[in-house]
């Protein structure tokens, strides 16, 4: 988090005055677990320096149909307000937004993206943009688990049918690891049936992503509503990738990424 703001600031303090504006792209929204974290960390470091503004564009709650209008509107708004630098948070945002924004010759800094970035951008990241990238810890979590749970522990990776989750999928393949199967989740019943049936197959849960489900008729279902049942229905124990899935009516531990 250090290089980061001091990355941006860098970026700010190059050839602008005091207070220049900084657009904020969210992927989610700004109650997403995630994105209340890394909100928390820019505004930290940021208030006072610069003039801070969000967009969210609402991928995990809006059908797909809806998310390459939510990042024209963002365009659009970007287009008139002219800022000095856009904060792009995860893929989505990046995906939508990074070549627009950089045929403009904006500053662009990214986070939180899972994917290789050249992928959005033909294969060549543009001088104008830079960021980090978000890695959960795979390994290092099938290691925990065994290390509790038993060498030959059985884990089934949960995951929401989001943009995000299909990269994660992909990481977690390229690595071919033992005894792991991984389950993109269409909607909110087949991860209740995941979960239902997990005892049959697995020793462990490893939950990923699970704020994009829908129910029978195509609603959002919230996130601490699916980690809520999860909890109270999973026959085997429950681990996480990310710092808000752990709690005492949650996932019980993981080697953790936290957004701030």
């Amino acid at each position: 988090m250090r290089f980061f703001a001091a990355l941006v600031l860098s970026l700010l303090l190059q050839g602008v005055g005091a207070q220049p504006l900084v657009i904020v792209v969210e992927s989610y929204h700004p109650e997403n677990s995630w994105d209340r974290e890394y909100l928390s960390g820019l505004r930290s470091k940021l208030d006072g320096v610069a003039e801070l503004d969000f967009i969210s564009l609402d991928t995990k709650r809006l059908p797909t149909g809806e998310h390459r209008e939510q990042a024209d509107l963002a365009y659009r708004e970007i287009q008139q307000k002219n800022p000095a630098l856009v904060l792009l948070g995860d893929d989505a945002a990046l995906a939508l937004l990074g070549p627009r924004l950089a045929r403009m010759n904006l500053p662009v800094v990214f986070l939180g993206i899972n994917a290789d970035p050249l992928r959005y951008f033909e294969g060549r990241l543009p001088a104008t943009v830079t960021g980090v990238l978000e890695r959960p810890l795979y390994l290092q979590n099938l290691t925990l688990i065994r290390e509790l749970l038993g060498k030959n522990s059985r884990i089934l990776v949960l995951l929401d049918p989001d943009r995000s989750s299909l990269i994660l999928s992909e990481d977690i393949a390229r690595l071919k690891p033992s005894a792991v199967t991984v389950h993109l989740a269409s909607n909110y019943a087949d991860w209740q049936a995941q979960v239902n049936n997990a005892a049959k197959n697995y020793d462990a849960l490893l939950l990923g992503t699970y704020q994009a489900l829908s129910g029978a008729q195509a609603e959002h279902i919230d996130a601490e509503k699916v980690m809520q049942w999860t909890f109270e229905n999973s026959p085997v124990p429950i681990f996480g990738f990310w710092d808000f899935a752990i709690g005492r009516q949650a996932a019980l531990g993981g080697m953790v990424l936290t957004g701030f």
